[in-house]
């Protein structure tokens, strides 16, 4: 059971709601990563509160939190888009001795998109926006989120669904972990994100700027409409063969022939190897090839937003596919 973090000291500095602070149990483990784990939890309801009966809490040891703690951090900041995962709050737990911190989260009952296969032009047009709502919001507040690929976007259920609604469930970007700001030092570069959907310039000179978050928006689009990686990988291929096909050769990602027209055309204007020439997230939310599910989707979100309203009124608060932060690793 979550406990409040009373009488810690030095490297968390927690806000205690008596109010509305959570209570949850904690159950199975369904991920883990570098920075600890996530686990499924269910909320015990008190006081009338409005929590929602499950969430995903993400775990790690007090004395490795530095990364859930940026993130929680990033989280809050943008925590008006609706289609970024919510953040509930967080709070520190002693369980076998051990002090662990912990985030509250949306919990994503649809898994994640890298666990959907060719998906129809409808549904990708769909998640392509909700994504890009995200990216938007993220680059204006001056962030580049530098992991963008389809195991970082949650599915979570619609329960506003209307009969106005593509689908029954929203796309949600996550995992804000490699997250840096625009104006953060250049020269004091490192790789970070995934290498299979990183831009060339990433690859190349580990420059991050909202650019190179549309080419990965590229990548997972293409992923969702073919189900696999952007890149084909040949078996057996070496790190830096890998490494000099995207970031050095004048080599593309395939565009399937089966994509929609507007679909290919939305595609090239995401996957150029000069950034400067790349759309940015607010001219793609205008391509043609998002244009037909504009208004189901605002008023989707009009209503997620007056619920989040409601819901915090008075209350202030996997397999990586060649991940990489700051360091290569095997595929």
């Amino acid at each position: 059971m979550s406990t409040s973090p009373t009488g810690y000291k030095n490297k968390i500095q927690l806000k205690k709601e008596s109010k509305k602070n959570m209570i949850w149990n904690r159950g199975e483990t369904i991920g883990r990563g570098g920075f600890g784990l996530v686990s499924i939890a269910n909320v015990q309801h008190q006081n009338g509160d409005q929590f929602p009966p499950i969430i995903a809490v993400k775990t790690a040891k007090v004395s490795a939190s530095d990364s859930l703690i940026e993130e929680k951090k990033l989280l809050d900041l943008f925590k008006e888009c609706h289609c970024i995962l919510h953040c509930f709050g967080d709070d520190v737990t002693t369980e076998e001795g051990e002090e662990l911190y912990n985030i509250e989260l949306e919990y994503a009952s649809g898994g994640c998109l890298a666990d959907r296969k060719g998906l129809p032009d409808n549904i990708v047009r769909q998640h392509t926006k909700s994504i890009l709502i995200a990216l938007s919001h993220v680059h204006k507040l001056g962030y580049v989120h530098c992991d963008v690929k389809p195991h970082n976007v949650l599915l979570v259920a619609d329960s506003l669904h209307s009969r106005n609604k593509v689908v029954g469930e929203i796309a949600k970007l996550a995992d804000f972990g490699s997250a840096k700001n625009i104006k953060d030092d250049q020269d004091n570069k490192e790789f970070r994100g995934t290498v299979l959907y990183a831009a060339p310039e990433s690859i190349i000179h580990q420059e991050y700027q909202p650019e190179s978050d549309i080419w990965s928006l590229g990548c997972t689009v293409l992923h969702m409409i073919t189900g696999k990686s952007p890149w084909k990988v040949e078996k057996g291929a070496k790190a830096e063969d890998v490494l000099y096909k995207i970031g050095c050769s004048h080599e593309l990602p395939d565009i399937p022939s089966k994509a929609s027209k507007d679909a290919k055309d939305f595609l090239k204007k995401c996957l150029i190897k000069n950034p400067k020439a790349r759309w940015t997230a607010d001219m793609l939310l205008s391509h043609p090839f998002l244009a037909s599910i504009g208004d189901s989707h605002q008023q989707h979100c009009g209503r997620q937003k007056l619920r989040f309203a409601k819901l915090f009124r008075g209350f202030s608060p996997i397999h990586q596919c060649f991940h990489v932060h700051n360091r290569v690793q095997a595929f």
